[in-house]
């Protein structure tokens, strides 16, 4: 049974001790000690059974505990061991009639903050081992707080490295099949060219071939180029003063083939007045034509894609938006990561590398901008708004 008896004056915020002893003796002289601390902000708790004070320490509702190393057939040192495996709420005291060397090592090692001589015990000894043990108690809980913060770090960060070695591995794979892809048809071309000599349609058709798989050999090396300038820190842009319609009209022509072939409607909404900022226009036709054939890519046939301009707040707000396969919600927050991939068997049948919208976020950032991504989910199209700061009108 646990007996609670109050010391004059301790209120809530007092701290809860709590004895465990078999000798009713000497809970009525630690008692006597406890009333003599200085400050008044002790209530003192009694366990005398064995069974018992494991369930009471369990509950972890005292600050400090007084455990006596004889419980009757037990020890001290026993009750430490059964309460392994539990958190302790506060420290542990050992009190013991026996001043040996050795029950004060195993004291120790059990995990008892200290270890007391009950023949020299008085209020100021009682007080400064309390005051010691707790902020000893505090010190290894901020350091087991630290431990486990550590830890979550290091595994989050190896759990970040496996999933940049998977994606890695799954682009390796992708590259080898992307750039096998043309080596077939051209191989094809070459000996269609070979055996048809005097056919000049048939050779001009192997020749368009080849021309067709070489520029899709030359875009994957510029994405690949890209992809490096973009992990060693190096894209660069060639800065001057434009009009945003500008690139966005050669967008719009770079895109146009893909968007016929796809058979999809495009609508454009862009305003007859200028969008002056500063910008690569290199870079910026980039980054929208990326958008504009993502959009192409991933809307079936019948389907629409719709660019749309205008101002807001200093900005000019570009809209590529369509009614395409869509993203889940969970993917949103990695496309634009570097290597990620999303529908991997409609990827590949359109081809590419997974590189293109980390460029399209880089090359918006490096501009001053902000570029997100909404989607209803799968089949519900999806929307790529980018903001780029314009410059004030003169």
């Amino acid at each position: 049974m646990v007996k609670l008896i109050p010391t004059g004056g301790a209120g809530p915020s007092g701290l809860r001790l709590l004895l465990v002893d078999d000798d009713s003796d000497d809970y009525l002289l630690t008692r006597e000690l406890v009333e003599e601390l200085p400050g008044s902000r002790f209530s003192l708790d009694w366990v005398d059974d064995f069974d018992e004070a494991v369930r009471a320490i369990g509950r972890g509702e005292h600050d400090v505990y007084l455990i006596d190393y004889r419980l009757g057939a037990k020890t001290g040192l026993e009750l430490i061991a059964a309460l392994k495996g539990q958190k302790c709420s506060g420290p542990i005291i050992l009190l013991t009639g026996q001043g040996q060397f050795e029950i004060d090592q195993a004291a120790h090692e059990a995990g008892a903050s200290d270890y007391l001589e009950k023949s020299a015990l008085n209020a100021v000894t009682l007080e400064r081992t309390i005051r010691y043990a707790l902020k000893q108690y505090a010190h290894e809980a901020e350091l087991e707080r630290k431990v486990q913060e550590r830890t979550k770090e290091l595994e989050d960060a190896n759990a970040a490295l496996r999933d940049a070695d998977r994606r890695k591995d799954e682009f390796l794979a992708t590259l080898a099949h992307e750039l096998r892809n043309p080596l077939a048809p051209i191989r094809n071309a070459l000996e269609i060219q070979r055996m048809a000599t005097n056919n000049p349609t048939t050779l001009e058709s192997a020749r368009q071939m080849i021309e067709r798989q070489v520029r899709q050999l030359v875009r994957l090396i510029d994405d690949l180029l890209d992809a490096s300038r973009m992990t060693r820190d190096k894209l660069r842009l060639e800065l001057e003063t434009l009009d945003l319609i500008e690139p966005l009209e050669i967008a719009i022509e770079t895109s146009q083939p893909l968007l016929a072939q796809a058979s999809v409607t495009f609508e454009r909404h862009i305003p007859a007045e200028s969008m002056r900022l500063r910008g690569d226009r290199v870079r910026l036709a980039q980054l929208f034509a990326n958008l504009l054939n993502n959009a192409a890519k991933y809307t079936e046939a019948g389907g629409r894609v719709t660019l749309s301009v205008e101002k807001a707040d200093g900005s000019a707000v570009v809209r590529v938006k369509d009614t395409g396969v869509g993203i889940p919600p969970e993917l949103i927050p990695r496309l634009f990561e570097l290597f990620a991939q999303f529908n991997r068997s409609l990827h590949r049948s359109q081809g590419g590398l997974g590189i293109g919208l980390a460029l399209v976020r880089r090359l918006v950032q490096m501009h001053g901008g902000s570029i997100s991504a909404v989607s209803k989910g799968l089949g519900h199209g999806s929307e790529f708004t980018v903001k780029l700061p314009m410059l004030p009108a003169s």
